[in-house]
Parts: structure tokens; C-alpha cells; sequence
């Protein structure tokens, strides 16, 4: 017999720590309603169903010790979804079967999933309405934002204007290719539990579990629709605390937890390149000569030996193969090429010969040279539409986190626990 355990607190998680922290390993949530959010309630089928979704999307390993470090995150989900659907409730906005539809088979199709998705989840122990409660509340939270945010975010010309100007000061610079996930802060007595559960995913995520299904489940960004994905970051755009952590952090590496005002950040490097900057449209060349000097044969001769060579070549794979059997070659990588930056000469050799293609033999010098086309990736000038939707989402993140917040601090919450005897 159990006597459950009743409280209605203003920090419902600084609690919730205290007292799953002095829980014996055999503890367990009595049967019916965990939490109760305003007129909403949250009972043990929810969570139990909620935990084994995210242990399914995410990969992480379905152990005792993983579901008690997961627990807090799992129930903060789940209040902020009650919370998101209330607000949406209040403003009269609604979702249609068909809209929760067609979210469930865009992310059957993105994990590669074939057949009856909702069979694909019984199979496993879910059930497809925990999957449709979580993308209902997303789906609402997004049109909350649209009515009652967006309106209000203003970006102007100077904005863009300071972006682009970064962007001009970083050319030649790497940037990177990032996902995140955000674990909010949103009182002093968190940040100890808050700063355990980042350690716990970022320990997972290095023995092999998804980072992006793991941002989906427990980031409280707005990236974390995307996986966290949020595109190719220059440093410079972030806050100081991220930016340093850029620098350092390699392709492939997930960062340890980093604090900022909002709470803690994990950050994925998945790519790295330097920076093109470009006002117009702009065509990238990844290139290879081959040379040759007239040194005892002809200009005609080493001319044709050229015009041989390119007929035998099959784009830049072989080049080395076939150089092999002609005396006197040698092949060079070239540094990646800007068309618009190369010499008029240059350019103007090599500006319609599509990938894996050859320029003409050129003279240089008393020298004959071939170029071959390895790369071709077309880069888009400066679109300042592009960046003020960047900036627009950027703030809009901003404001929902804010509004969030809010709607955590007013509202009327009550837990029921009660650990085993």
C-alpha cells in the first residue's frame, strides 16, 4: 500500500529533483494521475507511453538508470505540452487528424520507415497516440507562435545589413555545420538537475545514440523540430559562450554542456568549411592541371600528347592512372576557386565545362596545361530575403521561450508521487 505524495509547489522541477534524488532504485509512481497542470492532468500511462517513444526515436538504451535520468525531462515535456495546448485552447486554435497525419508520415518517411507506421510502433510497445499527442501540441505551439508572435517580431534593414557585414569579415574564415540541443534554466534551483541531464544525453549520444531524434524528444529550442539542425554557423553569430565553443570543438564533435543565459546548450559539429562571400551569384571550382614543359619535344608534340590524354581521362578519378603512361607530366591539386575571382584567361577557359570535363591544352609559359573540372557547386550571392527569415526565426525562438516561461510561472501545478515499500 501506498500513500501517495501531494504537493502543489511553484518550482515543480527543483522539487521533482529533490525527491527523485532520495528515491531508492525500486521506487515507482502510483498508479492513475502523476501531475496535475491547471485542468489538465498527466497520468502514468502518459508518461510510461512518453518514455518508451523517446527511448524508441532516440536510441538511447532502455535501462533503469537511463529511465531515471530521462524522467525529469520526459514530465517537463509533457507540462510544457499541456501548457502549449491550453494557450492554443485560449486563442481558439485547432489541429486536423489530417495535419497530425501527414506529420506522422513525414517522419516515417524521414527515418525510413516502410509500411503501417502506427504498426511499426505497436510492434515495439508504443502506442500511436503518444506520437500523436506530441506532434498535436507541436503542431498547435507552432500556430501559437504564428498568431501571437510573429506579428511582433521586427527585423530591419540594419539587421540584415550587420549580418551580412559579419559574413563579409569572416570570408575565407571556417563556419560549421551545427545541431543543438537546449535544455532550459528557468530557475536558480534547477540548474544542478538541468546540468545532470545534459551530462546524461551528451554521455549517450557518444556511446551511439541519434542526436538529432534526441533533440526532437528533450530540446526546448525551436530547432528541435529539426533535429536541432541549425544550418551552416559562422562565428560570430552565436552568443560569446558558443562562438568559443565553435572554435574549438572539430568536425564530428558534440560539445560538453555549455551555460548561457537560457540554460545549456550541446552543439554537434557535422561539417566544416571556410567561408565564401560573394555580393552576386557565384560558381565554386574544385580544379587539377596537368604540365607539361616543351623542354626537348615540340609545342605540337605536347599538344597532342595533351588532347591524348584528356580523350583517355574520365573525370578527375583516373587522371593519375593515365598520366602514367606519358613521360614528363605532372599533376597538381588546385586550391578550391571562386570564378569570379580567377583571371579573365582562366575563367574564361574553364567557365562552361560542366564536372568531371577538361579545359583546351593552354599555353603558359614554354609549358602546355590542362585543367580538369573535380567540383562545381553554384553559390548564392548575398539574398537578403534569406537572412531576414534567419533573423525572424531567431527571435521568434527568443519570444516562444519566453512566453513559455511565463506560462510555466502562472500556472497551477500538483505532483503525486510515492515511492514503493
Amino acid at each position: 500500500m501506498t500513500d501517495p505524495m501531494t504537493r502543489t509547489i511553484p518550482c515543480l522541477f527543483a522539487v521533482l529533483a529533490f525527491f527523485l534524488a532520495s528515491l531508492p532504485a525500486h521506487a515507482s509512481l502510483t498508479t492513475g494521475i502523476v501531475a496535475v497542470v491547471n485542468d489538465d492532468v498527466i497520468t502514468t500511462n502518459d508518461l510510461d507511453q512518453r518514455m518508451k517513444l523517446a527511448l524508441l526515436t532516440s536510441g538511447l538504451p532502455d535501462t533503469e538508470e537511463v529511465r531515471k535520468h530521462l524522467f525529469l525531462q520526459i514530465l517537463r515535456g509533457l507540462v510544457d505540452e499541456r501548457l502549449q495546448e491550453q494557450e492554443a485552447q485560449r486563442q481558439g486554435l485547432l489541429v486536423s487528424d489530417d495535419e497530425i497525419a501527414q506529420a506522422m508520415a513525414r517522419i516515417a518517411h524521414d527515418n525510413g520507415i516502410e509500411g503501417d507506421f502506427e504498426v511499426f510502433l505497436k510492434d515495439r510497445g508504443v502506442s500511436p497516440d503518444a506520437m500523436r499527442t506530441q506532434l498535436r501540441a507541436a503542431l498547435l505551439w507552432g500556430k501559437v507562435i504564428q498568431r501571437e508572435i510573429r506579428p511582433r517580431v521586427d527585423v530591419g534593414d540594419e539587421d540584415v545589413d550587420a549580418v551580412i557585414e559579419r559574413i563579409r569579415a569572416h570570408a575565407g574564415k571556417e563556419e560549421a555545420l551545427v545541431s543543438e540541443i537546449v535544455l532550459t534554466v528557468d530557475d536558480p534551483e534547477d540548474e544542478a538537475r538541468v546540468r545532470k541531464a545534459a551530462d546524461d544525453l551528451i554521455g549517450q549520444i557518444r556511446q551511439g545514440a541519434n542526436f538529432g531524434a534526441v533533440a526532437r524528444q528533450f530540446s526546448q529550442s525551436a530547432s528541435a523540430a529539426q533535429g536541432g539542425d541549425m544550418g551552416w554557423i559562422q562565428n560570430g553569430q552565436f552568443l560569446p559562450e558558443l562562438n568559443a565553443a565553435l572554435e574549438r570543438l572539430n568536425n564530428g564533435d558534440v560539445s560538453d554542456p555549455i551555460r548561457t543565459v537560457d540554460g545549456f546548450h550541446i552543439l554537434w559539429i557535422r561539417d566544416k568549411r571556410r567561408v565564401n562571400f560573394s555580393e552576386k551569384n557565384d560558381t565554386e571550382l574544385t580544379l587539377k592541371q596537368i604540365f607539361k614543359t616543351y623542354e626537348s619535344d615540340t609545342e605540337a608534340f605536347v599538344r597532342d600528347e595533351a588532347k591524348a590524354i584528356r580523350d583517355k581521362t574520365l573525370g578527375c578519378d583516373n587522371l593519375g592512372q593515365v598520366l602514367g603512361a606519358y613521360k614528363g607530366w605532372k599533376e597538381q591539386d588546385l586550391d578550391p576557386m571562386m570564378l569570379s575571382k580567377a583571371p579573365e584567361w582562366f575563367s574564361s577557359s574553364i567557365k562552361d565545362i560542366e564536372e568531371g570535363g577538361s579545359s583546351n591544352p593552354l599555353n603558359v609559359g614554354r609549358g602546355v596545361v590542362v585543367l580538369f573540372v573535380c567540383g562545381r557547386k553554384d553559390v548564392a550571392g548575398v539574398d537578403r530575403n534569406a537572412i531576414l527569415d534567419a533573423l525572424g526565426t531567431e527571435k521568434m525562438a527568443l519570444q516562444s521561450r519566453r512566453l513559455l516561461r511565463d506560462l510555466r510561472r502562472t500556472a497551477y501545478m500538483d505532483i503525486r508521487l510515492a515511492p514503493s515499500r
